[in-house]
Parts: structure tokens; sequence; C-alpha cells
């Protein structure tokens, strides 16, 4: 009979921790059939159990509930905010008993019929009771998950410490293998004792992986009591909710997801608590009545990242700072040189919160700190992404599991590091044939047989520096969890051996590129490098880690992925091959390069009557005619000649590797081939003054119009330089200020003055004749030109 009562508690227990997210989720679409069928069917297993195990109070709590479910099922009664309400505080009142039967304590006296009533009642609740709150309209909590329920398969019950006992056994195990690995690799073996040590480290491989599996337990029941603990918080601060729950198929080690409960649960009241606006004010901000809170899962290399997103007002780190020398714990001064990141880091210090007021819930202050002690404990790390008026996501990274996996030690800066194999997509050496190195928009990039590649150096991210290298460096071929793979280079790959990782320090796994630490077969403890922490680290192109990107995509409600938008593909004069937004080009068009033309140490180009800026500087040209690129900024115009336009493409809004260098905004992968993006802040701030385009439209007047040289020679360089060129002197009407007159006879300056412009005397001899000789050689171009510009600024 005893093993009858406990297999009955036990799946009581498991049974209600699912069932309580159930019947919130059945309160938002009382029409789910299924939902209800299940309920029911609980309670109608109870109740068939009790009677056969003598539990006269839990037969009648169930019994109760499961005639008003009934009623439900024959649409006599509808599934109102007070019957949900009952049926949840009998579940609360069943799990109270089960708790006391498997703990061995005597039951609790609370008087039963208070829930039951209220459960019969129709219209109103009972009041004084704790369990069953008034007949007030709730607001259902929608709750969205991804995936839908499985099959439960047929299980055992064993001790954790069962467990525990053999995944310590196994690691043990493996170590014992890596030492007699290395032994048999020093000497030069027997075949037969080589074959039977192979089957040796297959059994062992298998029972690892065995092992390794009983202890892993779906995120699901991480997020069993998020619904109804949502559906509560709403209730009692009349806020609206709308709940996500994603990743609830990730699996992780039992024993984390019992020590990330508590933090989980803290975060998500907080978050519901002064995070999330009441309705009204949410109006008034232009935002949805409901808040949204997304509660998201997944793993990324040997770690489980979980976000808890709002939409709520975020935190306001100047209340926080006020608060913080409002206790004596920070100075005005100090506060003054604080970071947004260190004043919001203040969240995480004892006694401190942004709460206008103290209620049950949260505002002590009490609270955060401990969650991240709680989390740093277990090896993890808590982050905070703060966006004042528009919510809060944080994000927890803790250790997948106390496991054994396959790794490869690599060597960088005279260090040992591991990285997990399954990373790992290729190994080859730079010296390489199929490789190629070389630097695109200041970052390197790995071309490997035609395929380009973002590239890092170990040590560059670690911040170590390389040693001598004796011999070719290795470029291995990474594959982060969450994002495009990427090379690496690193001194040399030493060796790969079975690992058992283990949670590191929280200072090291504060860095974001570690996933733990590792015991080698030589005994020496080293670090187990994070893929998609790496790639985060050097900024590389990481799609779903890439948060500012996924916040992108949200607030434009972009279906499918990265925001995108078209983009022209073309070839530069100097042959590299970049990306520019299409709606800044006005149209494509050949144009005449005798057009083109320079001036001082600006390019133009005359178009439609007008001078307009050439944006790359270019203006000497071989053949007759360039594709050039128009455009437009809204106001301003300007010119860019390329070598060739190739196509139209989609590109990233936001590049997917940020590498701000000149005129460059960074590096976008388009069909597998990494191409420069233009940066058109830059491009069009390059441009000269507007002034001074105003300043160059006036005319050049040619005095000696009848001269050879003034005709053949300087007529065509003045037109080629863009200026509008006049033989001869107009009637005096015709002059404008603007205008200069340049002459290679007789002194005209006078004439000059009486026209109104200025004149530049241009002789025959490359020297003056004398000290006061004002005039310019007339094969000095670079002078001629300045002298044309200056007499118009």
């Amino acid at each position: 009979m005893d093993e009858l009562l406990q297999e009955f508690i036990s799946e009581t227990q498991e049974t209600l921790e699912a069932l309580a997210g159930e019947v919130v989720a059945w309160e938002a679409d009382p029409t789910d059939r299924a939902r209800l069928d299940a309920i029911f069917r609980f309670f109608h297993t109870v109740k068939g159990s009790c009677g056969f195990l003598n539990l006269p109070r839990f037969e009648r709590l169930s019994h109760a509930a499961e005639d008003v479910l009934a009623e439900i099922r024959a649409d006599k009664r509808s599934a109102d905010a007070a019957t949900v309400s009952a049926v949840l505080g009998i579940m609360d009142r069943i799990a109270e008993l089960a708790e006391a039967v498997a703990i061995g304590a005597a039951l609790p006296h609370e008087n039963d019929d208070y829930l039951i009533a209220a459960l019969m009642e129709r219209d109103e609740g009972v009041a004084g009771t704790s369990q069953v709150e008034s007949a007030e309209p709730a607001t259902p909590v929608a709750v969205a998950r991804q995936g839908h329920g499985q099959a439960a398969p047929r299980t055992i019950r064993l001790p954790l410490s069962l467990i525990d006992q053999l995944m310590n056994g196994v690691s043990d195990m493996v170590l014992a293998r890596n030492e007699l690995s290395r032994k048999l690799r020093e000497r030069t073996g027997d075949p037969e004792l080589e074959s039977a040590f192979e089957r040796l480290s297959t059994c062992v491989a298998d029972m690892r992986d065995a092992i390794s599996k009983t202890r892993m337990q779906r995120v699901d029941r991480l997020f069993t009591a998020i619904p109804r603990m949502v559906r509560d918080l709403g209730r009692d601060l009349s806020k609206r909710i709308d709940l996500t729950l994603e990743g609830g198929d990730v699996e992780m080690d039992r024993e984390m997801v019992e020590m990330v409960v508590d933090p989980l649960t803290h975060i998500v009241r907080n978050s519901i608590d002064h995070g999330i606006e009441a309705p009204e004010k949410r109006r008034a901000l232009g935002k949805p009545e409901a808040g949204k809170l997304k509660l998201e899962a997944r793993q990324s290399g040997n770690q489980i990242v979980i976000e808890i997103s709002d939409d709520g007002q975020g935190i306001d780190t100047g209340r926080l700072v006020s608060k913080a020398i409002a206790a004596g714990r920070l100075t005005p001064e100090a506060a003054m040189r604080m970071s947004e990141a260190e004043k919001l880091d203040l969240i995480f210090h004892p006694g401190l919160s942004t709460a206008h007021q103290v209620t049950a819930i949260s505002g002590r202050g009490v609270g955060m700190d401990v969650v991240r002690a709680n989390v740093e404990r277990i090896g993890g790390v808590i982050a905070l992404d703060n966006r004042p008026g528009r919510g809060l996501t944080i994000m927890l990274r803790v250790p997948l599991t106390l496991t054994i996996i396959p790794g490869l030690i690599v060597r960088a800066g005279g260090l040992h590091f591991a990285i997990p194999r399954a990373a790992v997509v290729e190994i080859l050496h730079d010296n390489n044939e199929t490789l190629a190195i070389a630097e695109v928009g200041g970052a390197k990039i790995a071309t490997i047989r035609s395929v380009r590649h973002s590239m890092i150096d170990l040590e560059d991210v670690l911040g170590m520096e390389k040693p001598e290298q004796i011999g070719p460096r290795a470029i291995m071929v990474v594959r982060s969890a969450t994002g495009v793979p990427f090379a690496m280079g690193v001194s040399a790959v030493d060796n790969h051996e079975e690992l058992v990782i283990r949670p590191a320090s929280p200072l090291v796994m504060a860095t974001g590129v570690y996933a733990g630490m590792t015991l080698p077969d030589n005994g020496k403890p080293m670090l187990l490098l994070d893929a998609a922490g790496l790639a985060n680290a050097a900024r590389l192109p990481n799609i779903l880690d890439d948060r500012a990107a996924r916040q992108a995509v949200e607030a434009e409600e972009v279906q499918g992925g990265i925001e995108m938008v078209p983009a022209l593909r073309f070839e530069e004069l100097s042959g590299e091959r970049r990306l520019l937004k299409l709606s800044l080009i006005e149209r494509v068009e050949d144009v005449d390069t005798h057009l083109f033309g320079r001036s001082g140490a600006c390019s133009y180009v005359r178009l439609d009557g007008r001078l307009v800026p050439v944006a790359n500087g270019h203006h000497g040209f071989s053949g007759d005619k360039v594709a050039a690129l128009r455009l437009r900024d809204g106001a301003r115009e300007a010119c860019y000649p390329v070598a060739a336009v190739l196509d139209i493409v989609d590109m990233p809004a936001v590049p997917d590797m940020v590498a701000m260098h000149g005129m460059l905004s960074g590096v976008a992968v388009i069909d597998g081939e990494h191409l420069e993006v233009i940066n058109p802040f830059a491009l069009f701030a390059s441009l000269p003054d507007e002034a001074i385009m105003e300043k160059r439209g006036g005319r050049c007047l040619l005095a000696d119009s009848e001269d050879g040289w003034t005709r053949e020679i300087l007529a065509p360089l003045l037109r080629q330089a863009g200026h509008e060129v006049l033989l001869g002197l107009p009637s005096d009407a015709a002059v404008d200020p603007q205008d200069v007159v340049l002459f290679t006879g007789a002194d005209l300056s006078e004439t000059g003055e009486l026209l109104g412009c200025r004149v530049v005397h241009l002789r025959a001899t490359p020297r003056p004749s004398g000290p006061q000789d004002s005039s310019i050689y007339r094969y000095d171009q670079d002078a001629l030109m300045a002298a044309v510009a200056g007499s118009r600024g």
C-alpha cells in the first residue's frame, strides 16, 4: 500500500504542475475542449484512486470539481472567472494535501467547505477564503506556446542521488579512458590491444550518453507555473498580460531547472509589478492595453539561454542613481562619471529599487541581488538590455549540464583551450592553396574554396599576444550555435578528447566567451570556448543572438527574419564589389567622360547645365563614357562613377558585420559573398559645401579670344574642370561679379575693375619679372585653378 500511495502522490504532484498552466489557457479560450477534457480527467482519476487509498478529503474535493466540470462539458454552465479561480483553489488544496502526505506531516485542517461552496457558486465567490478571490471580473491571460504537447513516454522513478552517483562514475571512467589513451599513444602498441581499447571507448561513450540523458528535462517544466502566476498577479494588479512561451522543448539538466526556478519567478513578478504599466497609463503612452511578456529558451553551445522580455517602462537609471545617492552609497560626483551600463548595474545592489512604493509583490530592493547571486552560483551570468519607455530584456545564461562532450584541444597565446568538436566544421593550415586571407573594410576575410567567411584570431578576441609562430597557423571553420560559420585562427590544434564539462567561476563566465571548464587527461584544467560568445565578442554576423537586429525586426513587424532593404550591387573603378541602398539612387546612366573635371581638391561633373560633385573623387577615365550613379539625399545631389552595375539584391538594413571605416559602414553577406556597404552619411558628408558650389557657378571670360594658346589649350582645360567658358569680353550689363577675366596680353586689371569682377593675369615665363608681379605662369595648373576658385571665394 505504501508504494501505491507514493506512486499516487508523485503522479498527482507532477500532473498538478503542468495542469495549472492548462487551466489558465482554458480560461483564455473556453472553447478549447481538449484542455477541458484533460482537466476533467485529472479530477476523475484522483477521485477514483482516493476511494481505494482511503483519502476522503482528496475524494471530496476532486468529486466537487468533477461535478462542476461535467456541467461545463454539458454546456449547463459557463467557465467564468469565478469558476476558474475556484478550480485553481481546489487544485492548490489538493497540492497541499499531497505535500503533507509525501513528507508524512499532519494534514492541514483548513475548512474545505469554503472551497467547495465557492466552486458551486455561480455568480459570486465566497468571502473569507485566501485561496479563492472574489468574483471580480478577471482578464484572462493569453498564453502562446510553441509546439504541441506529446504523449508522455512510459517512465520509472529513481532517486536523483542515484543518477548523480552514476554520472560521477561515468565521468571518472572517461578520465581514466583518456589517460589510458594517452599512454597508448606514447608507445607502439599491440593492434589487438588497440582494438580492444576502441571497443571499450565505444561502450564508455554509449553509457555516457545514456546516463546524461537521464538527467535531462524539458524546459517546459520551468514554464509550468508561469501562466498561473501571471494570471494571479494580473488580477491582483488589474493589468492585462499577453504571455508568450517559446523553447519549451529545449532540454537541460534537471538540477539546473530547479536552480533557475526561483530567479525566473522573481524576474517575472518584477516585470508584471513595476515593469508593465497599468492599462490606463499604457493607453496614454500610445501602447496596447495588454502588456507583452515573453519567455524564450534556447541552447547556445554548452549553455542554455533564457530571455525574459516585456514592453513596459524599462528601468529608470536616473531614479536608481538618485536612490543610491540618497542611501549614501554613491556621491553625486561619482554618479556624474558613471556610464549608462554602470548606472544600470545598480539594480543588482541590495536595497535599491525603482518601485515608487513597496507592495506585497516587490519594491523593497531585495531580489535582483539575490537573483544574480543564485545564477552565478551555478556558473551562469545575467545581462540586462534596457530600453527606457519601451521595455526590458533580461538574459540568463546557465550551463546546460554537468556533461561529457567530444572536444578539441587548441593552442593560442601559449595556452591551451578546449572547443566542442560539434562546433568545428573544418580545420586547415594558412599555407593551404585553397585558403586566401584578406582584409576588407578593416576586418579579416578568409576565402576557402571560393566561400568567404568572417575571420578572427583567437588571441585578438581574448586580448593575448601572439607568440612567435613556428610552422603554419591552424584555421578552423567554426559553426556558432546561433549564427553563421566563421573562421578562427589558432597557433595549433593539439588533440581531441572526451571532455568532462563543469561550470567555471562567475568572473570567468561573465566574459561571455567561455562555456565552462574541463579537465583533460593530463589533469590540468582548461577553459571551454563558446563559439557564439566568441562571435559576439568579435562583432561577427550572428543571426539569432543579435538582439538589436531582432528588436528592429519586431519594431517594423517584418516577417521571416532580419529586416531587408533593396540595394544596388556594383563594381568600383578600383575593382571592389560593393553595395549601396537603392532608395538613394535617383537613376543610373552613362556620362561622357569629358564632362568630368577637377578644381583644387574637388572633382565635378557638368550634368543638365549644373556642376555636380563627384562623391568618390574620380575625374579621369580611359573611355568616352562611364557608368554613373546619380545620388540624392532629398536635397543634395552627387555623382558616383562606377566600373559596372551588377544587379539589385536584398541586403540587411543593419550590415551583418558593422565596421565603420571611412566611407564604409560594414560588410553584408549576399549569396555567400562578403560585400562592403557604402555609408550614405559619410558619403554626403564628404561633399563640398553648397555655398562653394554656387560660387563655382560663374564664368571664365577669356579676354585674348584670338590667341591660339587661349583657344586651344586654356579654354578646353577650364571646360574640363567644369567651368563655363566665354571667349571675349561681353558688355558691362552681361558681367556677373562671380565671373573671372583671364588674359595673357596687356594689363587689363583696370578693365576688370570697371566690369565689377576680378582678373587673372597669365604670363608666358616660368618666373615673375619682378617682386610686385602677381601674375601666374600659364602652365602652373594648380595655381591657375586655385586662382580661378579664389576669385569666387
